[in-house]
């Protein structure tokens, strides 16, 4: 017989969904903080299309330059892969977070597009 552990749930604190309750897995650490560099699709072949243009435009708005504590960006549904790489589905497409190691919350970065 398997032991199951129990989901651990978080209080967002950040962003639209402020106040809201989400599950996160246990290695998720309060201390761990990833800047954001780039939303993109990855090697996805996406329809070009308002609604594609809209979801990506909005991922970008929020995520993009950010520095989050990886607690919170789980929180926020993005499945973190590694230091360097998170997926983020919304609108119903996939969206690649390239990611950046960082010391702790810090200023966002300047918008380079």
């Amino acid at each position: 017989m398997t032991e199951t552990k129990a989901q651990e749930s978080y209080i967002v604190s950040e962003g639209k969904k402020r106040g809201s309750t989400r599950d996160v897995r246990p290695e998720a650490a309060y201390d761990r903080f990833y800047t954001v560099l780039r939303v993109h699709p990855g090697d996805a072949i996406l329809t070009d299309n308002s609604h594609t243009r809209e979801v990506l435009g909005h991922a970008r708005d929020n995520f993009e330059g950010y520095t989050f504590a990886m607690r919170t960006l789980e929180a926020w549904g993005a499945m973190i892969e590694s230091d360097h790489r998170a997926y983020y589905t919304a609108g119903g497409r996939a969206w690649v977070l390239d990611l950046e190691p960082a010391a702790g919350k810090k200023k966002r970065l300047p918008r380079t597009a």
